[in-house]
């Protein structure tokens, strides 16, 4: 590989690197459709998850399902279905 090769591949590398950094502590989910890292009622039931059970995952009462909000929902659910 030549140096600039080398050069190259070492900027792509961190580019990802910092990719990565930015997206941890993230929530991504494939329901949060306008990406605020919240899911809102909206695209809670467009996701096609129950709109009766939007209320209760929401903990904090703010109108959004936040990252910790959904991982409780979730386990709960898991739980409750085994």
């Amino acid at each position: 590989m030549t140096k600039l090769g080398r050069i190259a591949l070492a900027g792509a590398l961190a580019a990802l690197a910092g990719a990565a950094q930015a997206a941890e502590g993230r929530f991504i989910h494939p329901a949060d459709k306008n990406h605020d890292d919240r899911i809102d009622k909206a695209e809670w039931t467009a996701y096609g998850l129950p709109a009766a059970d939007f209320a209760g995952a929401d903990k904090n009462h703010d109108g959004k399902i936040d990252g910790p909000e959904f991982v409780a929902y979730d386990q709960a659910h898991r739980k409750a279905g085994s």
